[in-house]
């Protein structure tokens, strides 16, 4: 007996050793529901199977884990598909994967979803389609579902005959086909759909036929029409039927509207249609059942198209204007739209356009209809709807009208803008969505009350011959713009008012209606301050060229950035290292995000270079007036023709060094100064005149009233000045007064040194006689 229960425990080790090296396939279908606020946890629906490659799986399990916790399956093998709900955080919805056994399987497809559970399908509509030669007689049931439930979802045709036996098929599509063996030929049936998904089910309403009444007849043909009203007539074909059961539907619409089908019901063979507009292009189309018992509906005829006969115009043209700032009407282009077939209510051949001019008269001018001859005018917006006009000088006014077989349009003036009037603050917002501008705006009520209309005007950036334009009534305050907007374009939104006789500019923006990341900035470089600070300078990116909206610039030193203005293209950077490496960048922001950086490396200087710089950048120009001005002094001194300077001479050298060197002169001789030598030479030699004795006397000599000795001229010396003054001025007379060569001499002035000593006396005695003196010092005379 316990061999027989070590035995058994051996096999069931070997079993389960077996089982845990079997390999399996497993998937695993999440979902959450999207129509349910999403709080802290959410509730999530599993769909799991898998697929064994082993012969036996009864010891496995199947876990579901999710960060932090395990959802084990409870059924105990994989075998079959199981289906459980569980409670996960937001954040874990992404991370979910399985385990079979603890072990992870080979493997293992885990899809999480978001979606919504079905409601109830339409009632399911069964027919039997004739197509003669193919007809087999089996039965087609289809619906429509009424929301999209994004996830997987199940229907399934539920069907009871008369016995009530029911029946089912499963479809992933919105029909079902019952096969001809699978009911009885007219009897009652039953039927209903129920569809299914993770997140839930719902089920339809119930639809009871008889299977002898639900052949779909052919549809109507032979449609034809009558104007004056305008009545559709058709034909249907049902055998043995009374006229008066057949039941018709019709519908309709505008050619030119791209509006829904208008559907009428209860008509047999004819539909007139009251109101119908002139020269407009209708669309028909019919279909009908044959008779109290047989209501299956018929499909839709062909389409039936037919125009109303024109009649004469009504309305006005929509003229706008567009003219270069600060500048007058002659500068201006006229645009006006064609006009809507409802209103032109025929062909239009042309358009008269009047002129008024400055003198008070009118020129007519006719514009002729564009024709267009396919989409080779339609790749700008609206293009192929205007039509312009350029102005020429002396225009005040312009009217402009519509011209058709029947008649002619109502004149419209086009209101002129004034440049330079005063307007009131307007706040203007515009933003941008997809292919829509929600433009919306407020303006003081006071200037509203004189208002008749406002214009929104767009264009894109850079400007196109495209323009557009919407009228707004006085009372809105906001549109709504749709149109074919290009991405990642600037449009450039102006609002205008419009008065009696003229329009006014009132504010305008930039706007996109699809941001994209913007470019690279252009011409970024690095202006170096001084060895810790910096200037990063860029050009600012044009608007046609941004992609949207520049809401700031990211500028950035290594690994550290800042936001900047978007109004800014610069930034000061300072607490930087000396002789140290940086990288520079820069990059715009838009709402679609943050843009190629561009990127510059510079150096800062050393730290004492700025010093020397500026050391440099004072020393230099000093240096050079230094020289300019020394060279200047030795041009006057040595090259220019003036009077010569007595200072050079060797005697007052002499008298200098004695003063610079007071131990080598005589007490008594030092006090001596000579305070100024006047020289008065002649103006032209050949116009000789005899100076004045004045003249001759103008050499003044200051001595303090003390002895001193001057030399006779001979080696003598006189005690005593006065007999020195008179032989001065005696010997200047006689020089000056010869009148053959009037040439410029000096008064001889020496002075002696009588001091007794060998020092002084060898001192005197040398020839001190330079290239100056023989130049210009007259020589000493010996009598």
């Amino acid at each position: 007996m316990a061999w027989q229960n070590v035995k058994l425990h051996l096999l069931m080790l070997l079993y389960m050793w077996i089982c845990c090296q079997a390999s399996f396939e497993v998937d695993v279908n999440c979902w959450w529901n999207r129509a349910h606020p999403v709080g802290h946890n959410v509730s999530v629906v599993c769909h799991t199977s898998a697929r064994e490659r082993a012969k036996s799986c009864d010891l496995f399990q199947l876990c579901v884990i999710t960060p932090g916790q395990r959802h084990l399956l409870p059924s105990a093998c994989v075998r079959t598909k199981e289906t459980f709900n569980f409670s996960i955080a937001v954040k874990h919805r992404g991370h979910i994967r399985c385990t079979c056994n603890g072990k992870t399987a080979d493997t293992c497809n885990v899809t999480v979803r978001e979606g919504y559970p079905p409601s109830s399908p339409s009632r399911p509509d069964c027919v039997i389609e004739d197509f003669d030669e193919d007809f087999d007689e089996d039965i087609h049931c289809s619906w429509t579902k009424s929301n999209e439930p994004m996830i997987p979802t199940i229907y399934t045709l539920h069907w009871k005959d008369c016995d009530g036996n029911i029946n089912s098929r499963e479809s992933d599509q919105e029909n079902v086909v019952i096969n001809r063996e699978e009911y009885t030929k007219s009897t009652y049936i039953t039927a209903w759909v129920t569809a299914k998904n993770g997140l839930g089910s719902a089920q339809s309403e119930e639809s009871i036929f008889n299977t002898g009444h639900i052949i779909r007849p052919d549809p109507p043909n032979n449609i034809t029409h009558t104007f004056m009203p305008l009545v559709i007539y058709w034909n249907m074909d049902c055998d043995s039927v009374d006229p008066l059961d057949k039941k018709c539907q019709v519908q309709y619409r505008a050619h030119d509207h791209m509006l829904d089908w208008i559907q009428e019901d209860d008509f047999q063979s004819t539909f007139p249609l009251e109101d119908s507009q002139p020269y407009t292009e209708y669309l028909f189309r019919v279909r009908c059942h044959c008779g109290y018992e047989e209501k299956v509906m018929s499909n839709w005829s062909s389409v039936f198209s037919v125009r109303t006969p024109p009649a004469a115009p009504v309305g006005q043209l929509d003229v706008w204007s567009d003219c270069a700032p600060y500048s007058d009407n002659s500068s201006c282009n006229i645009y006006w739209k064609e006009m809507p077939p409802s209103q032109a209510r025929g062909e239009i051949s042309n358009y008269i356009v009047t002129l008024k001019l400055k003198n008070g008269t009118e020129i007519k001018q006719v514009i002729r209809q564009r024709r267009d001859t396919g989409s080779q005018h339609r790749t700008e917006q609206n293009c192929s709807q205007l039509i312009r006009f350029p102005l020429k000088m002396g225009v005040v006014g312009v009217f402009v009208s519509a011209n058709t077989s029947l008649g002619t349009s109502v004149p419209t003036f086009m209101p002129f803008p004034v440049r330079g009037q005063t307007t009131p603050e307007v706040n203007l917002s515009v933003m941008g969505e997809k292919q829509t501008l929600r433009v919306s705006w407020s303006v003081h009520p006071q200037f509203s009350d004189s208002v008749l209309e406002y214009v929104v005007q767009y264009v894109s950036v850079p400007h196109r011959p495209c323009l557009s334009w919407v009228r707004v009534n006085r009372t809105q305050t906001s549109v709504t713009i749709t149109g074919d907007f290009r991405n990642y374009t600037a449009y450039n939104v102006s609002l205008y008012a419009v008065f009696n006789n003229h329009s006014t500019f009132l504010k305008s923006a930039i706007a996109y209606t699809l941001q994209g990341v913007p470019p690279k900035v252009p011409q970024f470089h690095v202006k170096i301050v001084s060895q810790s600070s910096v200037i990063l300078m860029w050009s600012p990116i044009p608007v046609h060229e941004s992609k949207g909206v520049i809401l700031h610039y990211l500028v950035g030193i290594n690994e550290t950035g800042y936001n900047v203005s978007s109004d800014r293209t610069s930034m000061h950077l300072s607490v930087l290292q000396p002789s140290r490496q940086y990288q520079a960048w820069v990059s715009a922001v838009s709402a679609a995000g943050e843009g190629m950086r561009s990127i510059t490396t510079f150096f800062t200087t050393e730290e004492n270079s700025y010093f020397s710089s500026v050391l440099m950048a004072v020393f230099i120009p000093l240096s050079f007036l230094i020289l300019v001005f020394a060279f200047k002094w030795v041009l006057l001194r040595y090259c220019s023709q003036k009077i010569p300077d007595p200072l050079n001479s060797k005697s007052f050298k002499h008298m200098n060094f004695q003063h610079a060197w007071p131990w080598l002169c005589s007490p008594s001789e030092t006090p001596l100064k000579i305070s100024e030598l006047e020289i008065v030479e002649n103006p032209h030699p050949n116009t000789p005149s005899s100076p004045s004795e004045t003249e001759l006397e103008k050499i003044l000599i200051d001595v303090e009233s003390q002895h001193f000795q001057v030399p006779d001229g001979l080696g003598r010396t006189n005690v005593g000045g006065e007999k020195w003054l008179e032989d001065s001025k005696e010997s200047n007379r006689r020089n000056i007064s010869k009148q053959d060569s009037w040439r410029k001499e000096y008064s001889e002035m020496v002075d002696t040194d009588e001091e007794e000593g060998a020092g002084g006396e060898e001192w005197w005695d040398q020839q001190l006689v330079s290239d100056y003196e023989r130049h210009f010092m007259p020589s000493v005379e010996v009598n």
